[in-house]
């Protein structure tokens, strides 16, 4: 695929913005299925930006920076995975092979960062006691570089030498390593599931597992029908749960009257 400059630079801005947004206005499109989205729209291929980022949203479930720790970068993967996987026209299975290493480099990337802000956070204390707010006002603008800096960089070089590398690369790999990397890549969707359901309830509401199987498998219902029908049943025990707190509410306050 010949990439436009325009959208090159759409990308790169894009890969600045998100941990921006992941640590500030935090209005969701930092997630790695938006991220996906967002660069298949701007390359022109959804189907695979969806694909690549529902996949690292399936991987990143259930994992969180508690304590400030660094976790593996699943947005910024999604976005480098899904440029580079549409650019040089590979699978959406392998391109997700792509996603996970760079989801685990950029722990490093954020380490780094975050070893940065702690010397900025001490410099701006510093700045306090002496009075120098304005010292104070340029290390919190210096930590927001570094924060648009840790995925914006590593999104640059990507989109900029990533196809060619990538290109380079997979014209000496044998096709038993790709073949290979592509059923790697299929089962990954499985991997995330099972990793999602080790943080569920899954004992508790097998039924529903079954009944969502039977729909999928067995009367072929797309995914959005079973889970519209989910968000309906959900709906539903909610309310009815609902009610019953209201009723053992109202028969208390009987009692104590």
């Amino acid at each position: 695929m010949e990439v436009q400059i325009w959208q090159m630079v759409l990308v790169i801005l894009y890969g600045f913005f998100i941990n921006y947004e992941k640590n500030s206005t935090m209005f969701s499109t930092y997630q790695p299925v938006t991220a996906g989205l967002v660069v298949g729209l701007i390359m022109g291929d959804m189907t695979t930006g969806l694909f690549i980022g529902g996949t690292l949203q399936l991987m990143s479930l259930g994992i969180s920076n508690f304590g400030g720790a660094s976790i593996p970068d699943y947005q910024t993967a999604s976005i480098v995975a899904t440029f580079i996987t549409i650019t040089t026209g590979q699978a959406a299975s392998l391109g997700i092979t792509i996603g996970i290493p760079v989801a685990l480099l950029m722990v490093q990337f954020d380490v780094l960062r975050q070893a940065a802000g702690i010397y900025l956070v001490h410099r701006a204390e510093k700045s306090a006691e002496n009075g120098d707010y304005r010292k104070i006002s340029s290390m919190q603008m210096i930590g927001v570089v570094l924060t648009v800096a840790t995925t914006g960089i590593p999104v640059l070089l990507a989109v900029v030498f990533g196809p060619k590398l990538v290109n380079a690369i997979l014209a000496y790999t044998p096709e038993w390593l790709t073949g290979g990397l592509t059923v790697a890549g299929g089962l990954l969707p499985a991997v995330g599931i099972g990793l999602l359901l080790r943080y569920l309830p899954a004992k508790e509401y097998i039924s529903y597992l079954i009944v969502g199987f039977v729909l999928v498998s067995y009367l072929k219902i797309p995914l959005l029908g079973v889970a519209l029908l989910g968000a309906a049943v959900a709906l539903i025990n909610f309310k009815n749960g609902s009610k019953t707190v209201s009723n053992q509410v109202e028969g208390g306050m009987d009692e104590d009257e």
